[in-house]
């Protein structure tokens, strides 16, 4: 069992300050408001990010006969007053700050949280159109990878706060950490802790082909299921202390089973860590990660030790 840093769920601290990466484009809205709630939830300090890449201003200079330089500031504004328009229309406009950059969207979005100490960043999760996004992944994904803050990537249009909230334990300290973050972003919400148990195919063909009766098989996975109900009641009480919160064992492949848990209606958030134990370089993405961030239908929190 590993051990964790010591937490109370019952003094989550507030967030200072919150960054929303928006694209103004199709789910923008429901990033803002979600941001939004967050920060009057929090008493936070809200920045609103929008990023215009270089290739973009190259490209409207070319055919505009523009210079880049004098197009920079036209855009800039003129994102700056959409921006402005859609905080005023959401019923935010104080402890609220407008940026326009240009640049990598990662890129920039990650040096922005850095320079801001943000706690938390809110974005979409965007689309995967292009030959370098399908290798290298979405903005979200990318920012993901190099934030040094938990990342909340929104996907449904906000109707209220985050009531049922799932953590995915693999008993890592990336997934104590997101459960942590969870509480944190959502302190009123129910925390569920779900682990989900995968016998490796080639375990149980090992098994099968070494004459295991099938008596045996099912004492095995009966074992399994205790073991994980004895570390889950134990990690839940090293990361979440005396507070009270529901677990639960679930069996099957952990993505698979985390993506049909996402589109219950009794789960609005998401929580887990950026990879598991056996990621050799904390950059990557692992692979149950990728796969939810793919395929939730709710909002998703990604966040790891810092």
């Amino acid at each position: 069992m590993e051990e964790y840093d010591d937490y109370d769920f019952g003094s989550a601290s507030k967030m200072k300050m919150i960054l929303a990466a928006l694209d103004l484009e199709i789910r923008s809205d429901a990033v803002l408001a979600r941001a939004v709630q967050l920060a009057v939830t929090h008493a936070a300090q809200l920045v609103l990010l929008h990023v215009i890449e270089r290739e973009t201003l190259s490209y409207v200079a070319g055919v505009s006969g523009r210079s880049e330089t004098d197009l920079q500031d036209e855009l800039k504004q003129q994102m700056l007053t959409r921006l402005e328009a859609l905080l005023s229309e959401t019923g935010r406009t104080r402890r609220s700050v407008c940026r326009v950059e240009f640049g990598s969207p990662h890129e920039v979005i990650t040096r922005v949280a850095r320079e801001i100490s943000a706690g938390l960043i809110v974005i979409g999760p965007g689309k995967t159109q292009s030959l370098k996004e399908k290798i290298l992944g979405s903005t979200a994904d990318r920012v993901i990878r190099t934030a040094p803050t938990p990342v909340l990537v929104v996907r449904r249009q906000p109707v209220k706060p985050y009531i049922q909230v799932a953590v995915a334990v693999d008993f890592s300290p990336q997934s104590a950490a997101a459960a942590r973050e969870a509480h944190k972003l959502a302190p009123d919400g129910k925390i569920t802790l779900i682990h989900v148990d995968d016998i490796p195919l080639t375990v149980e063909q090992v098994m099968l082909r070494a004459g295991t009766s099938q008596a045996a098989m099912e004492e095995y996975r009966s074992a399994r299921i205790t073991k994980a109900s004895h570390d889950l009641a134990g990690f839940a009480l090293e990361v979440a202390g005396p507070s009270k919160t529901q677990k639960r064992n679930l069996q099957g492949v952990p993505g698979v089973v985390l993506g049909r848990l996402s589109r219950s209606s009794r789960v609005d958030l998401l929580a887990l860590g950026p990879h598991g134990r056996n990621v050799i370089l904390p950059t990557l993405l692992g692979s149950v990660t990728q796969r939810v961030l793919k395929e939730a239908a709710c909002d998703v929190l990604v966040a790891g030790p810092r």
